[in-house]
Parts: structure tokens; sequence; C-alpha cells
């Protein structure tokens, strides 16, 4: 291929963006994963070596045209001698392989020896071209080992669970930087370098090249990581405060609804401080919780988050989405927004490993999020360690590894501090030792650096009793109960900031049935349920010792026979509590109960209740069997109480 100023400055254009591509990916991909993919190594390693080579190439082809130009010199002599003029040099090579005949004239020694001279003379002469020969089939053969690989994961049809296609914009970076690289290797290898040439035609190679390079990375990126997330934001509230306050007195009736966009299955559902997040096929909105109003909403096209989880105090809310990594494995992606506004707070790779359709809430397989980091449990080596990673990128910030041979129980986080409950072999106290399980231990954490706080052991009947840890819904408190397996022997411990014990054997606290309001307490007080035959009732009991009681009528049974009791809403003025029962058509009847709250144990009239009747109609899709929750959603928000049924296409506001 001959010299041409325009291709060779198009590649030297092409270079920059194509290498800053890949150098930036490669970095990224090693911050996340901890390697570099070995295709990217090869990159680098075969541009090293065609960079060694260029120049050997270059001086053989100089060496070619002096020996070729010697060559001529002495052929031209010869003529000369002979009293014949020299030949042109473009037909020197075609004269000498191919002679004119002679005539009889000029037959004789002198000239019968003349053809065999020049063959002679550019004998001497090396084949050219074939080192580049060499040096391009050779790299056109390691773009193929390099691009295959590279491309396949992010060209790839989505398989797995979840059919996961959401990937950050690396996996896209390391295949088109690498392109670029060894495109810009192949055009070097094959054509001349051609260093001269006029001003103009080395401009219009070069920014060529260059604007090429960077309109293939910036419509890769549009396409890949901004045309596929639709979302809107909202201003921010007023100020910081509690999770709970706001909520109405009592209510009365339907005051809004809301349906699904595309009519599919309301999939989650979690208050915040200004509203309630619905979770759907299309992706997470934040509605009023007064008015129904959509305040705002994060989807991406083609996806479907698979998991919702809210911090503490529901300041943030962190979207998982199955999705593939660089070598087009099943990971989990992870959206970190701000629960008021919207605003993304970062978006990556989650440092778990666990199946992308299975979840737990104690950190050990789905990070716990916070408004200052990300926190997980991690186990290598017989060891537990606490993980935190800033939540803007993902990247880990700091670790905690706890003294002794411990195994991981559980992990949970309030507003002010991240609390670990662990099974060790030794009190990190004393130093004394017992071999594993002979301690149950919790201990706290600063969020922000992994500090320890503070730490308590945990007194149990036996290490087989059954253990829970749960955060207030306000997300001041931590809970740490227990119960022995007949169920004879129980406790409970209330922690405040600083690990301060603000409660200890609660009566009624509580136990395995979240869902039936044992859960439902905050920094004022908790609520507890006793039965009585096909009744019973409910008590709202306050940490100062007074007392609220509201009866309830009978729970009915579920399809798989389990008493189906949904979690009530504690008003200020009244108890909510609902009972579902199935209607013609698919659609579901709710009768909600408002119950004015009798002080003490035993009022002496029971306050009459207003029902309240609310139907949802089917959604028009079907709802993940891993991801139903079978329990009808009532919550209390800013405004009114929220109810929604996974499986419904709506949710009704009640105010």
């Amino acid at each position: 291929m001959p010299p041409s100023p325009v291709r060779f400055w198009f590649a030297s254009g092409l270079l920059l963006p194509g290498a800053v591509t890949l150098a930036l990916a490669a970095v990224d991909v090693h911050a996340v994963a901890g390697y570099v993919p070995w295709p990217v190594h090869l990159v680098w390693i075969w541009g090293l070596c065609t960079v060694l080579a260029l120049p050997l190439v270059c001086l053989h082809e100089m060496e070619h045209r002096r020996a070729g130009a010697v060559a001529r010199d002495e052929c031209a002599c010869a003529h000369r001698t002979d009293g014949h003029a020299a030949p042109p040099a473009a037909s020197l090579r075609e004269r000498a392989t191919h002679p004119e005949p002679l005539d009889a004239s000029s037959k004789g020694p002198a000239a019968q020896e003349r053809p065999a001279a020049r063959v002679n003379l550019l004998s001497r002469v090396s084949a050219p071209g074939r080192p580049r020969r060499i040096l391009a089939v050779a790299t056109f053969l390691v773009s193929a080992v390099v691009l295959v690989p590279l491309w396949w994961a992010p060209a790839s049809p989505a398989a797995g669970p979840g059919d996961p296609r959401f990937m950050e914009f690396s996996p896209y970076g390391l295949a088109l930087g690498a392109t670029a690289v060894v495109l810009v290797l192949c055009l070097f290898a094959v054509s001349p370098t051609a260093l001269r040439g006029s001003r103009s035609s080395r401009a219009a190679g070069a920014g060529a090249g260059l604007l090429a390079g960077t309109a293939a990375v910036t419509l890769t990126a549009l396409f890949t990581t901004f045309l596929p997330v639709e979302a809107t934001t909202a201003h921010s509230g007023d100020g910081d405060h509690d999770l709970g306050t706001g909520l109405p007195g009592t209510v009365g009736g339907i005051g809004w609804r809301w349906s699904t966009p595309d009519g599919g299955p309301v999939l989650e559902v979690a208050p915040t401080r200004t509203g309630v997040l619905v979770r759907s096929t299309e992706g997470v909105a934040l509605l009023d919780g007064g008015t129904g109003e959509e305040r705002w909403h994060y989807r991406r096209s083609g996806e479907h988050a698979v998991d919702m989880q809210a911090s503490p105090g529901a300041t943030d809310v962190m979207l998982t989405y199955p999705a593939r990594d660089i070598d087009g494995s099943h990971v989990q992606r992870l959206v970190v927004l701000e629960a008021d506004t919207g605003q993304e707070v970062g978006e990556y790779r989650s440092p778990g490993t666990a199946h992308p359709t299975k979840y737990q809430h104690q950190g050990d397989l789905t990070p716990l999020v916070h408004r200052d980091v990300l926190t997980t449990l991690r186990s290598g080596e017989g060891r537990t360690t606490v993980a935190g990673y800033v939540p803007g990128t993902g990247r880990e910030r700091w670790t905690y590894e706890p003294m002794g041979d411990c195994s991981r129980l559980g992990q949970d986080v309030t507003r002010h501090e991240i609390v670990v409950l662990l099974e060790c072999d030794m009190d990190i106290m004393t130093g004394e030792r017992g071999g594993r399980g002979s301690v149950r231990t919790l201990h706290g954490l600063v969020p922000g650096t992994g500090t320890w706080l503070w730490h308590t052991d945990v007194d149990m009947s036996s290490p087989s009793d059954e253990m829970w840890i749960h955060t207030s819904e306000d997300g001041h408190l931590f809970a740490f109960a227990w119960a022995s397996e007949d169920g004879r022997d129980s406790g409970n411990v209330l922690f405040g900031r600083n690990g301060e014990v603000v409660a200890r054997d609660l009566p009624g606290f509580g136990g395995p049935a979240g869902h039936e309001g044992t859960w439902t307490f905050t920094t004022d007080g908790y609520l507890t349920w006793g039965e009585d035959g096909g009744s019973g009732t409910y008590t709202w009991r306050e940490f100062d010792g007074g007392e609220r009681t509201a009866p309830a009528e009978e729970t009915p049974a579920s399809e798989d026979g389990r008493k189906e009791r949904i979690r009530p809403v504690p008003l200020e003025d009244a108890l909510v509590t609902a009972a579902p029962r199935a209607t013609g058509g698919g659609s579901e009847t709710v009768t909600l109960a408002v119950r004015p709250w009798a002080e003490g144990e035993e009022p002496a009239e029971e306050p009459a209740a207003t029902e309240v009747h609310v139907t949802l109609e089917p959604a028009s899709g079907d709802v993940p069997e891993e991801q139903a929750e079978p329990w009808v959603s009532l919550h209390g928000v800013p405004g009114g109480i929220v109810l929604a049924r996974p499986g419904s296409s709506e949710v009704v506001g009640i105010v």
C-alpha cells in the first residue's frame, strides 16, 4: 500500500480518543472488579510491540530503497561503459528480467554478458514489504483474538434471571477503545509512514480521526447511559425531619387513586418523609401522600428493578437491577437516589455476589443503604468483615474486622450507626475464649468511617435460640429480640444512640411475625397484639407508661391457609386495620377499619369503627413469584394512609 499522509494522520488522530477511552474504562473496571480483562492487557502489549517494530520495518524499507538506488547506479555505470544510455530507473527491473532481443551487430562477448550482470546486481536488493506484511498479518490476528471477547458481553443477547441487559459504560468503553487502538495499529502496519505532506492533508486526516473516535464514544455513551433513563426530579423538602411526622390524626375515606403507567402490577411500596415510593414494572415513583400526585419518577427502558430499599429515616432509596458484568456474567447493579427529590446519588455494580433475584435484608447479600455509606458483611477464610462503600461511586471506603473468630448473624443500620450481630469465640473486652458460638455480640460502628463505637454481649437461654434484629420506623432505635425453640423463654432489648439501652424485656414486643405489627415501634412507643379466640386487641404502649387500645376482628386466612393479618397503622387518634376479600373478575376489596383509640387496657365502652371499602383492580401483567409480597401493604405517610396490593395496578390514598 503506498504512503498516504491523510491515512497516516487519520490513524494518529483516532489513537487519542481510543487510547484514552480504553485506559479510563480499564481503570474503572479495575476499581470495581479488582482486575482488568486479559484482552486489554494483550492490546497494550501488542501496541508496545508494534511501536517497537515499526522503526525496524521502516529501517528495512529505507535499506531496500538505498540498495535499489545503488543497484540502479551500478547498472547505469555498466551501460555507460558499453556506450549505451542508462535505462530509466522505472524500467530497470523490467529490462533486467525481460531483456530486449539483440540484433546481429550487438552480438559479442560483452553484449551477451550484459543481461546476466543486470540480474546479478538486482538480486542483491532484498524483497520489499515482507516485514510489513508479517506485522500486518500478526496485527489482524491479534485484533480478532482481542475484539471477540471484548464485544461479546455488550453485544450478546440477554439471558438469565430477569433477562439482564443493564450495564455501565465500562464494557462498551473497553470494546470501543480496544477497537480504535487495534484499528490504528492495523493502519500503521499496512500503510508506510508518511510524515510529510501538505499541512492541509495532515490536518484533515488528524481531524477526521479525532472526530470519528470522539463521535463513536459519545454516541455509545449516549445510547447506553443516558437514553435508557427516563426520570424526573422534584424540589427538596422543608428540611430534615423524621419519618412518620406529618401523619393525620385520623382518616375517613378514599382521597385519591394512582395507576401504574403501563397497567402493570404494583410490586412494592415504602413510606418516605414526603410521600410514598411505589415500585412497578416500569420503575419507581414518589407519590404525594395527600393528593396522589407524582412528585418524581425513575425508569429504565427495557429494565426491571427487582428490589427497592429505603435508608433509615427514608432519606435515600436504592434500586437493584439484574445486570451483566464485563465478562457477560450476572451481577447486581445498584442505583441510589435521594428519596425526596429523585436526584441520582450513584450508579454502580453491587459489591455483593448474590443471585440477582434473591435478597436478604441483613446486609450479607444486598448492601444496606445509609446516607453516608453502603455497608455489607463479607466472609473470607473463616472470618467476617464489615465493609463500607461510598454511595456516590460504590468504591470501598473502609473495613472493620472484629477480634476473634466470628461468624455473621445479621446486620442493620439506624440513622446514626451500623449495628452488626456476630457469633464469636471470645469476649473482645476480656479476651476470654470459649469456642465458636459461645458469645453473641452486637457491635456499633460509625457509618462514615467504620470506627468502633460500642459493643455489648447478649444473653440467651441457648445458642440455638431464634434471633431477630430490626430498626424502628423512624430510624432512631435498634431492637434485638430472641426466643427459645419451645417458645417458653424470650427477651428483647431496645438500643438508642451509642448503644444506650432504652428498654429491656418489653411485654409483647418482637417475634417472628413481623407483619402482625409486633415490629411496629418508634421512639415514642410500640404496638402489640393480644389474641383472644376469634378476636383480639391492639395496644399502643408508650415508653413513658401510657397505653391505648383498639379491638380487632378475627384475621381472615389467605389462600395458603396462613393468617394474613395486615400490618396496622397507628395514628394519633385512631388505629387503621385492613381485611381483604376476593371479589369477581379478579378484583379484590379491602375493608379498612378506622378504630378510635380507647385509653387504658380495658376500656369501659368499645368505640365505633369507621369502615372504608376499597376495590383494587387486577394488573394486566403477572407478578414475578420471587417478588410478589404476599401481604397487603398499608402505610402511614404525610397527609394520609396508602393502601396497595401486589398484583393490583393501583395505589389508593385514604385521607
